[in-house]
Parts: structure tokens; sequence; C-alpha cells
């Protein structure tokens, strides 16, 4: 269980996906992953990291990482920790940790835990589309 009683897989879509630079943090906790979707939002490229604001008609896509109950509490903590949730607005990153449903591959659905960032971090700044890998992939390329 969590501070909210609730235990609920993360749908990531950045730095914590499988092959970028925080996954190794929290792969040994992880039980499975799959590929997800969350609808209604917008992907920004922050520099070494991207921040999802929830609004209008995109999607973000990413993963769905189910933790094993044995390493929850450890996880949470931790992810919390470095998604700076606890940090206020304005001087903080700007995320904060909401229970939103996503779309699996296959089209199911699943309530995950998702990083949503504060929208005014990101006033001023284009989306950069839904994949983080893929804009990362482009922006190398360049």
């Amino acid at each position: 269980m969590t501070r909210t009683g609730i235990y609920l897989p993360f749908f990531v879509y950045g730095t914590l996906l499988p092959g970028e630079a925080n996954y190794p943090l929290w792969r040994e906790a992880i039980q499975a992953i799959k590929p997800a979707t969350l609808p209604g939002a917008r992907l920004y490229d922050l520099g070494q990291y991207p921040m999802l604001v929830e609004g209008g008609v995109g999607e973000v896509r990413g993963m769905v990482g189910w933790v094993r109950p044995s390493s929850y509490a450890a996880a949470l903590s931790l992810l919390d920790m470095l998604e700076g949730i606890h940090l206020p607005y304005p001087g903080g990153i700007g995320y904060r940790r909401r229970p939103r449903v996503v779309w699996l591959a296959g089209g199911s659905e699943v309530a995950a835990w998702v990083y949503v960032g504060n929208p005014a971090v990101v006033a001023g700044l284009k989306p950069v589309g839904a994949d983080w890998k893929t804009h990362r992939r482009d922006v190398k390329s360049l």
C-alpha cells in the first residue's frame, strides 16, 4: 500500500523507460511492463528529460510497469523523489503523481500512477510528439 492506500502500476514515458538513463533505478522492482498510451496529454522536452502535461487532443506513449509488492514502497519513494513531487511550485520541478486511466496495447484500460507536469513550466514550448524515445532519436540525428 502507499501513503494514499492505493497500489497502482506506474505509467512512465521518459527517462524511466527501458533503455533510458533512469530505468536501472527501478528495473529490479518491476515484475511486468507493457506498452501503453495516455490520451489527452502532450509531451515537452525539458533538455535531459520530458514533461507530460494534460489537456488537448494529443496522447503520450510509454510503458506501464507493475512493481513487485515487496519493492513497492521503496520504488514509490524513489520515483517520487526523482520526480521532485514534494517540491513546491513554482520552485520545484513541477510534477505531481496522479492516478489516471491509460490504454494498454491491445485496447484494455488500467489505472496507473502518472507523473503529470505543471503547465506553467512548459509555457511557450511546443509539444515534441507522443513518444520520448522517438523524439530523442530524431534530435540526435540532427
